[in-house]
């Protein structure tokens, strides 16, 4: 089980201890649950990040790597453990996270002084 299995899991002790329960094989469950969760965070990662800028260094180009990292994981844990507010399958998404990474990636060829500000 990778990092974001046991994430998952610790997230499910803490806030669905009954669902947690009632698995019969959790370790399985929350293994495919991580390697899930890292397909998709390297998956976005690279959208996120895209190609090397022509003027940015190696090293600049490892940062803006690291920074595209924390974003997809922010996403796709968000939307892979919900907090207890927002756990009901009945409530309606409160974030809707693939929307606003799709605006996000749209404006990516626009000058950041050219977008306008906007709440999410």
């Amino acid at each position: 089980m990778n990092r974001y299995g046991r994430q998952a899991h610790d997230h499910y002790r803490q806030h669905r201890p009954d669902e947690l329960a009632r698995m019969t094989d959790p370790a399985a469950h929350f293994t495919t649950i991580g390697d899930q969760a890292q397909t998709a965070i390297t998956d976005l990662r690279d959208q996120i990040l895209g190609t090397p800028e022509p003027t940015e260094s190696p090293e600049d180009y490892r940062q803006r790597s690291y920074q595209a990292l924390r974003q997809a994981e922010e996403i796709v844990l968000t939307d892979l453990l919900p907090t207890p507010e927002s756990s009901d399958p009945a409530a309606p998404p409160t974030a809707p996270a693939l929307q606003i990474l799709n605006e996000t990636l749209s404006t990516l060829d626009a000058d950041w002084t050219d977008t306008p500000a906007s709440t999410p």
